[in-house]
């Protein structure tokens, strides 16, 4: 999975990330960790390498990584920003 780039204005702003879907006029933003994953998902990218970035990168365990990067893929697929 990767997030979709046509038709989204991304830009982050002091470690946020700022959304801008220009086919629903919809304006989302990002903490930093959503910011992190976002990152990664300009190229493709499982599940499994998202939840073992969060394990390197803020050192939670690999349980709460795995809920916590299922449940922002969720939302991104829900509000159509994955390609």
């Amino acid at each position: 999975m990767r997030l979709r780039t046509e038709s989204i204005a991304w830009q982050e702003l002091d470690g946020e990330l700022v959304v801008l879907d220009l086919e629903s006029s919809t304006y989302l933003s990002a903490n930093p960790t959503g910011t992190f994953l976002a990152g990664m998902l300009r190229e493709e990218r499982s599940l499994d390498e998202l939840r073992d970035a969060l394990v390197a990168e803020y050192g939670i365990t690999p349980q709460v990584a795995e809920v916590d990067a299922r449940a922002y893929v969720d939302e991104l697929r829900e509000l159509g920003l994955l390609a």
